[in-house]
């Protein structure tokens, strides 16, 4: 009988520490219609997105409606009554998941041409080097050809970052000869890979793939 109540202790008190995980976040109302009268959207994903965050005190909050703003280089969630809600903790890292497809983004210290606590999306993990693609938006104004109104747009920029185990890191392109070079040690070995395994440089995953391999030799 005691095993029983003790077990039972336990399973209620695991569903309180998960719910509190899951829902005790502290926030800040944050500012609503900073994008004003512009084409285009500052977010990664328009629609919230389920997803969970790591904050700098370590702890991990879980189904959480998140945004990604691409401009301000910042995530916030869904407060209980709709309205968008900063962190009041700085996210160290956070998980998206768009059609129940993982997107992971951290923060990288160790690259410094970006500003602080930006955020990276990890399109590789390994011992040897990780795969880091930083997509950012900017506000541009222009007027098209022959009128005289001025037109406002979110323009994206992509770059992406190869950082090694060792702290050092490379801006590269998202082509052959720049991969190559950047893992100039194993250069043999990713040029055949790249070779047999008929690598699409246009897509995200085929360019992963091949740190992939090199992170297992």
């Amino acid at each position: 009988m005691k095993k029983t109540v003790l077990c039972i202790s336990l399973f209620i008190a695991a569903l309180t520490t998960q719910a509190q995980i899951m829902q005790d976040v502290n926030g800040k109302p944050l500012m609503s219609g900073k994008y004003v009268d512009i084409v285009g959207s500052p977010y990664m994903f328009e629609d919230w997105t389920k997803g969970e965050v790591t904050l700098s005190d370590g702890t991990t909050h879980k189904d959480l409606d998140l945004k990604y703003d691409q401009v301000e280089g910042v995530v916030f969630y869904k407060g209980k009554n709709g309205a968008d809600m900063g962190f009041t903790t700085v996210v160290k890292s956070f998980i998206l998941y768009p059609n129940n497809v993982a997107m992971s983004f951290t923060q990288a210290p160790e690259i410094k041409e970006t500003e602080k606590n930006a955020y990276f999306e990890v399109l590789n993990e390994g011992s040897k080097a990780k795969l880091l693609k930083r997509t950012m938006k900017a506000i541009r104004e222009g007027k098209s050809y022959s009128s005289a109104t001025t037109t406002r747009t979110f323009a994206e920029n992509t770059n992406y970052y190869l950082l090694k185990a060792d702290g050092t890191y490379t801006k590269i392109k998202k082509d052959k000869k720049a991969l190559i070079s950047a893992l100039s040690d194993k250069s043999a070995e990713v040029e055949k890979y790249i070779k047999d395994n008929k690598t699409n440089f246009k897509e995200d995953a085929s360019f992963a793939a091949v740190v992939a391999y090199y992170n297992t030799l």
